[in-house]
Formats: C-alpha cells, sequence, structure tokens
C-alpha cells in the first residue's frame, strides 16, 4: 500500500519563483494555493482525483499544463492562459471541447478517453500541430478548416463514419 500520498496543494507560499511543479499520482482534490504562482511554467497534475479545473487563471505563463487521468468533467478556466502550448485532459469526464477559444498558442491538444461526442472548438488555436482525441464518442469533425499546421490527428475508436471538415 502506497503511503504518504500528498492530498492537498500546500507549503508553496514562499517559492514565488517556481517554474515547474510536478504532483502527479497523488490523492490532490482541488487545485489550490497555485493563485501566487505567476512564473510557473509547467504544471502536471495528472492521476490525481480533479473534479475541477481551477484557480489556474493567474497562472498566464503556463505553457504545459497536463490534467490527464482525473475525474474532470468540463472545461473551465483557461481563457487567461493564452502562452499554453501543450494542454493534456485525457482520460476525464470531459463531453465537449470549450473555453479554449483564447489559447491561440496551443501547439498540442490531448482529450483522448473522454465523453466527447463533437471534435469542434479549435478554430481559434490555429498553432495546433497536433490533436490526440482518440477512444471517444465523436460522430462529427467540425471547424478545423483553420488549422493550416496540424500535422498530427489521432482519432481511433471513435464513431466518424464521414470525413469532412479537414
Amino acid at each position: 500500500m502506497r503511503k504518504n500520498l500528498i492530498k492537498k496543494i500546500e507549503g508553496l507560499e514562499e517559492n514565488l519563483m517556481l517554474e515547474e511543479i510536478e504532483l502527479y499520482d497523488n490523492r490532490i482534490r482541488h487545485i489550490t494555493n497555485v493563485e501566487h504562482l505567476t512564473n510557473l511554467t509547467h504544471l502536471d497534475l495528472s492521476f490525481n482525483r480533479l473534479k475541477e479545473m481551477q484557480n489556474l487563471e493567474t497562472l498566464v505563463n503556463l505553457k504545459k499544463l497536463y490534467l490527464s487521468s482525473n475525474r474532470i468533467r468540463k472545461m473551465e478556466g483557461l481563457n487567461t492562459l493564452i502562452n499554453l502550448d501543450v494542454l493534456d485532459v485525457g482520460d476525464n469526464r470531459i463531453r465537449k471541447i470549450e473555453n479554449i477559444d483564447k489559447l491561440v498558442n496551443l501547439k498540442e491538444f490531448h482529450a483522448a478517453k473522454n465523453k466527447i461526442t463533437v471534435l469542434e472548438g479549435l478554430q481559434n488555436c490555429t498553432q495546433l500541430y497536433l490533436i490526440a482525441i482518440q477512444v471517444n464518442f465523436i460522430y462529427k469533425i467540425e471547424g478545423l478548416e483553420t488549422l493550416t499546421e496540424l500535422t498530427d490527428l489521432y482519432m481511433q475508436q471513435n464513431q466518424v463514419k464521414k470525413i469532412e471538415g479537414l
């Protein structure tokens, strides 16, 4: 049995210069006590127990955000993260791609193993070169015409019957 797993993000108040935090594979339920870490460029909270994307708005220098393998249902709190180039929300409970229209510098979007039904909402993310959206319930692809940098599209194990909108 694993012991001493982290349940809360705390004790970082004096570490204002932190640029990277990796707290994956713990028991964290809420994203808290990170608002003051405005120099953060890399945050990995994968394999925790998060249900919400919260308290991320002040992390405007964030370039990489990993939230895979949690219990997140909705994509939110991302509008100010305009410097983000990698977003990983794979293996959650997300049903819709939303609230990422301000992420104009996003290069990689990972959302495999969710409950997404339509590949949409990415038209403003014109720097995207990789979309990993496999193992979802996608039946329709739309709004990808503006993604002229797109080179890698992973869509296996979905329900797309006809390729269009690319």
